[in-house]
């Protein structure tokens, strides 16, 4: 695939995975515009790619995806989340992403991902369902509400019984 000279925008606010993809970017002939949080759309100018992150702090990179592609519908977009949820991948690509792909990434994937020749592509080792992405981010946010399932539904937008029966539903089997 030809990068050479590619203009793309990332946005990632994990510092450490911005600055990684960035050099590695960078390293296969990219022109990188890395952000930490979310570009006003008017700075958006002159990029040929857009990889952005599904969630950017407390904002919506939908948002964004929305806004670029009102703007620059040229941009092909790859969002990307450790936490995406069936609707939000689903949501991006009515928005007009190309692509949408589960973290921890590499730039292999990110390639991949950009690809319009999807018959040359090579399968990642392990396909990441979009079950698994919702089954990790209810998992994540039952983490971060110290398994109170009660509190867990309520910043899912799910009744209580409705997580309980997903939870039920997707015991991991021995």
């Amino acid at each position: 695939m030809e990068q050479h000279g590619k203009r793309l925008l990332l946005v990632e606010d994990d510092q450490g995975l911005r600055e990684v993809l960035t050099e590695e970017l960078q390293e296969r002939g990219f022109q990188v515009k890395a952000y930490a949080d979310m570009p006003s759309v008017a700075e958006l100018s002159e990029i040929d790619w857009a990889l952005l992150d599904l969630r950017v702090g407390s904002e919506n990179g939908l948002e964004l995806l929305k806004d670029l592609k009102t703007r620059h519908p040229q941009v092909k977009v790859v969002m990307m989340s450790g936490f995406g949820s069936v609707a939000s991948a689903v949501k991006a690509m009515q928005l007009g992403a190309h692509n949408f792909i589960a973290k921890p990434v590499t730039v292999e994937m990110i390639l991949r991902a950009f690809s319009d020749q999807a018959e040359n592509m090579e399968l990642p080792e392990e396909e990441i369902s979009l079950a698994r992405m919702e089954r990790e981010y209810i998992d994540y946010v039952l983490q971060s509400s110290e398994g109170n399932i009660t509190q867990a539904a309520k910043k899912l937008g799910l009744h209580r019984q409705s997580l309980q029966r997903k939870l039920r539903k997707n015991i991991p089997r021995k």
